[in-house]
């Protein structure tokens, strides 16, 4: 295996060092170490240093797949946390080039203007949802279209059945 580290095809960059040499778990047929494993027969006394020391070596191996598993997560997270960032990034960016906003502030009223419910519609069920105070509060801009239009604040709806007399109102 090639020890040195490698660049990937899309981006360019460094990858992660390459995977150390795997454990060899060769086990030799009919061998002393085959029989055991594949039986219960206990081990020799003289047996017992070969024994512990591929356990041994077992766990060495297996320390060292858990720390390059660890860099690998850190690694991952790390990735992803750069991914979700730039990918809010460029979400903020593209709309930047949305052809809403490159409408001129007289085409932005009058679409404004056609969005408000008729008086008949607001006399029935009034909601401030439906009025143009709502538009004031999507942008800095649309809040100036919205107040430079006199025709969208035209009309006012009082509800007078609740709170007011109508002799109050009417004058």
């Amino acid at each position: 295996m090639d020890a040195s580290p490698s660049r990937c095809s899309k981006c360019g960059n460094i990858s992660a060092s390459p995977a150390k040499a795997s454990f060899d778990m060769t086990i030799t047929l009919g061998t002393r170490h085959h029989m055991l494993l594949n039986s219960n027969e206990p081990p020799e006394d003289s047996e017992l240093p070969f024994i512990r020391s591929i356990v041994s070596d077992a766990d060495a191996r297996l320390a060292c797949l858990e720390d390059e598993i660890l860099d690998i997560k850190e690694k991952l997270r790390l990735l992803e946390e750069e991914r979700a960032s730039l990918s809010s990034y460029r979400a903020r960016n593209r709309v930047i080039l949305l052809p809403l906003r490159q409408f001129p502030p007289e085409l932005l009223g009058e679409i404004f203007a056609w969005t408000l419910p008729s008086i008949a519609d607001v006399r029935d069920n009034f909601e401030i949802l439906g009025s143009p105070w709502s538009l004031t509060h999507v942008s800095s801009r649309w809040r100036a279209v919205s107040l430079s239009m006199p025709s969208l604040w035209s009309q006012v709806i009082v509800d007078s059945d609740d709170v007011y007399p109508v002799s109050l109102i009417e004058t």
